[in-house]
């Protein structure tokens, strides 16, 4: 009987009388060229091992990670501190969050990252994220490095580090003039010993704050954008230029009050010349139809600015409304700025610092759960809303009306992902579809007929995959069906076996990733409340499960948290230990953990007469043991002793609690000669045999065969087999000698 259906994907049934299939850290590749029926058609691979890459420095969950536009770093989020990596994998601090678990949005426009973590949205400008690393440590405003590492330290430069407060800079060198001594810095605190980096801030600065105007009279080094944070003495935290001086009007006075105008009147500056938008204003206040108070809902983009005494238009009935506008200067250098705080300080040195928690007036709302980038434009949902908001074009800041509601259904927003050029917001229970279309305040419009009656169940369980992206969806009548968007409605791709394990299930918490490897693109779906990963295979079209054992073999959800591909390699990032790991095929461990492989083959039945089984040879690539195999020592053992184990006369053996100690135990080479293990079932699945062993083959036996002899008999015989040596198991076929009895 050969080729009976022993390879295939996971598929247990609501009943395992029916199909109780099961295919975990083995995936299914299909060969095209073999006909039908054919050995080897249907073969199981191995699944990625883990190969440790970095352990970023807090060790916590890595909550996302982007590969930054050009390819030359990595931001990742691990815990509350932002991560760059550069191309040998080194990690710098740039930034700290507010948060410190939950997964993150990230994305950029190659020129910022955007990172968004549901209460609060931050940016990073782009640039050499490390100009030192060192070991040292902070008393009040003295840093005092005890070994360098790398690069030189000096004044004007950012510090980051465990713990150390966010805007945090080199003032004043001390003893040290770049290597080992002591510095001031501008912000008192107390960090003990640990490894340090410092940055070059974005611009060095000479300047004066008076309301929400910076006035830079002097620029020592490098440029200022909007996003950017400014830092100095007396300036108040988290004080972030919202927009260049140049062509924004910085202040506005009524000329003229004019007559027939009523309050939330929307008022447009004519004349000028302006890039994308004029400057606008709501009428806040009226006395007898003549204006009084003027809100600023749009502070203009001009290249020539209008005339005083400006005149305006009006969406309502009133006449003759002018004002006095004042202008900014500023676009990089000296000149004046849009800050995001009012205050006042005196001429003083100033820094611009690259990374930034974006102000809560930024925009119409505060918060994002999830962020993209289409057309240049950042985008992202208001969490628990049926809001999103766009920013400015290559600009990290967004305007007050720059955002718009889904209202294909009452239904919340739930998810956003840019696909094809447009933007697909995902609700609770319905989809619908905007594109670019260049209007002012917000350019976005909804396409007609693009709305959809799905809705996504998680957020972050949308990504891309294919040309297209994959999710769990939700609607009014149920929920977790996994679908694969076609154009501007989706598909089913999950199997009634996948749903199954999901029924009645907390499953808003399920992430997913993707990756592809040997032309296999994978959608990724980890649920952490069920502590499971589901793998759907876009080339098969099969599913099967990704899970890590732990020290007593019980399976979890694969680490993965996070995935990005930096540097040729696909990294993925740990859901706790703040592990970067590489998916490796060459690895049959996850990182030095045993990694379970088990295939359980469908029913073996005949009209549930008796079958007698005398044979069965499962196929496995021979000849993969290991040459250099090492003992493997169990995880949970601290100690292990060769036989005999002496101790001297009174000699005192400490033992400390929890310790596990291995006295006398013969540790074999695991690998050297691989084993599988099969059981059977009798009864369709409920028990299940003894293990029977038989080797793979050790190094260069290539004629070895996987066979058990006498394997009894039954009425619905159910096979299954188990291989856990860190080797290359790849299931060929299998071959089963049976006869049917009569009864």
């Amino acid at each position: 009987m050969p080729d009976f259906g022993f390879v295939g994907p996971s598929y247990v049934a609501p009943s395992i009388y029916v199909n109780g299939e099961e295919c975990i850290n083995f995936r299914p590749e299909i060969d095209p060229t073999k006909p039908q029926g054919e050995r080897g058609v249907v073969a199981l691979y191995p699944t990625p091992g883990l190969t440790g890459k970095v352990t970023l420095f807090n060790q916590a969950q890595v909550r996302g990670m982007r590969t930054v536009s050009g390819g030359q770093y990595l931001v990742a989020v691990c815990g509350q501190y932002v991560y760059v990596l550069t191309a040998n994998l080194t990690p710098t601090i740039v930034g700290q969050l507010n948060t410190s678990s939950g997964n993150v949005g990230i994305t950029d426009n190659g020129l910022n990252v955007y990172i968004t973590d549901g209460q609060y949205r931050y940016t990073w400008r782009i640039s050499n994220p490390a100009s030192a690393q060192f070991i040292g440590s902070v008393t009040g405003t003295t840093l005092t490095v005890t070994l360098m590492k790398s690069g030189t330290i000096a004044a004007g430069q950012s510090l980051f580090g465990l713990g150390v407060t966010g805007e945090t800079i080199i003032t004043a060198l001390g003893t040290g003039t770049g290597g080992v001594g002591t510095y001031t810095i501008n912000i008192s605190q107390t960090e003990p010993s640990e490894v340090f980096n410092s940055a070059t801030v974005g611009a060095v600065i000479t300047g004066s704050i008076s309301g929400t105007t910076l006035t830079v009279t002097a620029v020592s080094s490098g440029t200022l954008y909007p996003g950017q944070t400014v830092q100095g003495t007396g300036i108040a935290a988290n004080t972030v230029i919202t927009s260049y001086g140049g062509g924004t009007v910085l202040s506005t006075a009524i000329a003229t009050g004019g007559t027939g105008y009523a309050v939330n009147d929307t008022i447009t500056v004519q004349g000028g010349v302006y890039g994308t938008t004029p400057a606008t204003y709501t009428v806040s206040s009226v006395s007898a139809g003549v204006v009084t108070g003027l809100t600023v809902t749009n502070a203009g983009n001009y290249t020539s600015n209008p005339t005083n005494n400006v005149t305006t238009s009006t969406s309502g009935s009133g006449t003759g409304l002018t004002l006095t506008l004042t202008f900014g200067t500023g676009i990089g250098g000296t000149g004046t700025y849009v800050i995001s705080t009012s205050q006042t300080i005196t001429s003083i040195t100033m820094y611009g610092l690259n990374f930034s928690i974006l102000p809560t007036n930024d925009g119409a709302f505060t918060g994002a759960d999830l962020v993209d980038i289409v057309d240049n434009y950042f985008i992202y949902n208001r969490p628990n809303t049926q809001q999103w908001a766009a920013s400015n074009i290559l600009s990290p800041i967004t305007p007050a009306l720059s955002f718009a509601s889904k209202f294909t259904g009452p239904d919340n927003l739930v998810s956003i992902i840019a696909d094809h050029g447009q933007v697909y917001l995902l609700g609770e229970t319905t989809s619908e579809v905007w594109s670019d279309v260049g209007t002012f305040p917000f350019p976005f419009q909804r396409i007609p007929g693009s709305s959809s009656q799905h809705g996504i169940v998680a957020k972050f369980s949308v990504a891309r995959i294919g040309n297209s992206f994959a999710y769990l969806s939700r609607n009014i009548r149920g929920q977790s069906q996994v679908v694969m968007m076609n154009g501007y409605f989706p598909q089913r791709i999950s199997t009634h076996a996948v749903e199954n394990t999901l029924v009645d299930q907390y499953v808003q918490d399920a992430i997913a990733w993707t990756y592809q490897l040997e032309g296999h693109e994978c959608y990724v779906l980890n649920f952490p409340s069920l502590d499971l990963t589901w793998v759907y295979d876009v080339a098969t079209g099969m599913w099967h499960k990704w899970l890590w054992i732990d020290n007593q073999n019980v399976y979890h959800r694969h680490r993965g948290n996070c995935q990005a591909n930096f540097q040729n390699m696909n990294l993925v990032g740990d859901w706790e230990n703040g592990i970067i790991y590489q998916l490796d095929q060459n690895n049959y461990t996850d990182n030095g953990q045993e990694i379970r492989r088990l295939r359980r083959a469908v029913h073996l039945v005949a009209d549930y007469q008796r079958m007698y089984f005398d044979e069965l040879q499962i196929y496995f690539q021979p000849g993969v043991g290991l040459q250099n195999a090492q003992p493997s020592y169990p995880t949970q053992a601290n100690r292990v002793f060769s036989s005999p184990f002496l101790l001297a006369p009174n000699q005192t053996f400490f033992v400390a609690a929890d310790e596990t100690v291995l006295i006398g135990q013969v540790i074999p080479n695991v690998g050297a000669n691989p084993q599988a293990m099969l059981r059977w079932s009798n009864d369709g699945g409920s028990t299940w045999s003894n293990e029977h062993w038989v080797s793979i083959g050790k190094e260069g036996k290539y004629k070895n065969r996987a066979i058990w002899r006498r394997l009894g008999q039954a009425r619905d015989r159910v096979f299954e087999v188990v291989v856990t040596d860190p080797v290359k198991a790849v299931i060929v076929s299998a071959n089963l000698k049976a006869t049917v009895g009569e009864s």
